[in-house]
């Protein structure tokens, strides 16, 4: 008698979705807000993100019939990461992009005044390169790059976690 799996698609898409909106509130937040550099936002916004990757895992073991390897919690896991990335990839990208310019602009004005700090004696050719690098790096696109990036391996790490404390193998062979 064949038992049947739970749905990876279901859950990713149900817990993706939470973590894609908790990222764009906690970027809203701090565009609000002007915290930027805010400890308490950070440390909250962790803890959920966290608990969205449990409670998915969770989701997906109490539908298995209460059983799960580390790999099927890794595969639920970024599973939730990948869609919540996308989706917080892409308002990341209109929000660099169309609301908040301004906070790129900043940080490349003061990369250049770190790396003009750090040499000087920087020529001409050389603060050009610099300066088409440092646009490259701080690019909206880049930024929705990290920011899916980011989420992948905070899943990964999450997800291998969660799935070793709570896994559950199958013990009957037939």
């Amino acid at each position: 008698m064949e038992t049947q799996k739970a749905s990876v698609k279901k859950i990713a898409y149900n817990y993706g979705v939470y973590l894609a909106l908790i990222s764009i509130i906690v970027l809203v937040i701090k565009y609000i807000s002007n915290l930027d550099e805010s400890w308490v936002l950070w440390a909250i916004s962790t803890l959920t993100i966290i608990s969205i990757f449990v409670y998915g895992i969770k989701s997906f073991k109490k539908e298995n019939e209460n059983y799960i390897s580390i790999m099927e919690a890794l595969k639920v896991g970024l599973a939730i990461a990948a869609i919540g990335g996308v989706i917080s990839a892409i308002y990341t990208f209109i929000h660099y992009s169309f609301i908040y310019p301004e906070f790129i602009e900043n940080i490349r004005e003061q990369a250049m005044l770190e790396a003009m700090e750090r040499s000087p004696k920087m020529d001409e050719e050389t603060m050009e390169k610099t300066e088409i690098f440092m646009n490259f790096l701080t690019s909206p696109f880049m930024f929705a790059t990290y920011s899916l990036i980011g989420s992948l391996f905070f899943g990964f790490i999450i997800s291998l976690i969660t799935g070793a404390i709570i896994k559950r193998a199958r013990t009957d062979i037939f």
